[in-house]
């Protein structure tokens, strides 16, 4: 009698426990907020940081190093004579950038114009989301240098309050030197002499001249500055486009060239606007069209806009690019600010730029 009982109240205190327990967890699991899912990045715009001539808002894997080969012939416009530009003046530029993390690349690169050694950075701010953020937001920014001898990079002014007299060793130049500024000053309202006109005073010499070049002369002159924001959006699996906003700046400029093509004042800088656009063909090929439209300078002069159309072939390693193009410079703040090459008037050359990629 008393088994049988005590067997009941077991069974009674275990079926008790258990719903206890089920309620709990029951209690439990609808107390836990549900987690929205994560969206995921939309796949890259483009499969290459270069593009023509222009940069885009793609960077390589961290910890990537990628080789870069740009190449450009000169224009067609002497026909069969240098073989539309494959035997005419060329530029070549050869880089290196390296993806330190996701979001952060740095590069240098040597050109054969100019002599130009650039340092470029790029950052990814923000990247497009599948469902989410529609727009991938890139920053790039470079410092060139003119690596070429300094008799090319002097100002041409002579300011009249040197010191000739130390200055200039012989008298006559000297003597005719101050007669100058004088006469500058006087008549033209210029309170310098140009170096070019005190080559041709009586007395030059090669020892003064090289004085006086000193003068004219700063290290700040050789460098360069260019800086864009580029928004990009893959539309779909057959089309990526981008818009991008540049600013350029040089420390030293031809004076009398930017007084006739900038509509401001501000000759030593210029801003640029770029659209580039990519339809994919095939998986591995790609149709390339650019155009970038330098704004703070007459729409009838150098610098001429810069466009391009080409043919990509991509791998997970490689990019190979061949395309026609107006401007011949690599850095980006030559074509913003010297490109001769008009486009309107066939001056049109050809082109390609080659990426390798190594991960460590």
């Amino acid at each position: 009698m008393h088994t049988y009982k005590m067997g009941k109240m077991r069974r009674l205190l275990l079926g008790f426990i258990f719903t206890i327990g089920g309620l709990g967890m029951v209690v439990a699991q609808d107390s836990v907020q549900e987690q929205p899912a994560t969206k995921s990045f939309a796949k890259a715009a483009f499969e290459s940081g270069y593009f023509i001539a222009d940069q885009t808002v793609a960077m390589a894997p961290p910890k990537t190093l990628e080789l870069v080969i740009q190449h450009d012939f000169g224009t067609i416009q002497q026909k069969w004579s240098d073989l539309y530009g494959l035997w005419g003046a060329s530029n070549v530029r050869i880089g290196f950038d390296y993806t330190i993390n996701k979001n952060l690349q740095i590069g240098f690169g040597t050109t054969k114009f100019k002599m130009l050694q650039d340092f470029n950075i790029k950052y990814v701010v923000a990247r497009q989301k599948e469902e989410g953020f529609p727009v991938t937001i890139t920053l790039f920014g470079n410092v060139a240098i003119n690596a070429m001898n300094k008799s090319t990079l002097g100002n041409n002014k002579l300011d009249s309050d040197l010191d000739y007299g130390s200055i200039v060793k012989d008298s006559a130049f000297r003597s005719n030197l101050i007669n100058q500024t004088v006469q500058n000053d006087t008549m033209y309202g210029m309170n310098y002499i140009t170096y070019n006109q005190a080559t041709g005073l009586k007395g030059a010499n090669e020892s003064d001249l090289s004085s006086l070049f000193d003068h004219t002369f700063k290290a700040s002159y050789r460098f360069s500055y260019f800086a864009e924001v580029m928004i990009a959006r893959r539309f779909c699996k057959e089309f990526s486009a981008q818009l991008g906003i540049s600013w350029v700046h040089y420390n030293l400029v031809n004076q009398t060239a930017m007084e006739n093509n900038h509509v401001n004042g501000t000759y030593n800088d210029n801003i640029n606007i770029s659209g580039i656009g990519k339809i994919k063909v095939s998986p591995q090929t790609s149709v390339m069209l650019s155009y970038s439209q330098p704004v703070w300078t007459y729409t009838n002069t150098a610098p001429w806009p810069n466009f391009g159309l080409g043919v990509e072939i991509s791998t997970s390693t490689h990019a190979f690019q061949v395309f026609l193009t107006s401007a011949n410079g690599m850095v980006p703040q030559e074509i913003v600010m010297y490109n001769q090459n008009n486009p309107y008037n066939g001056y049109i050359l050809l082109g390609f730029n080659i990426t390798r990629l190594w991960t460590f």
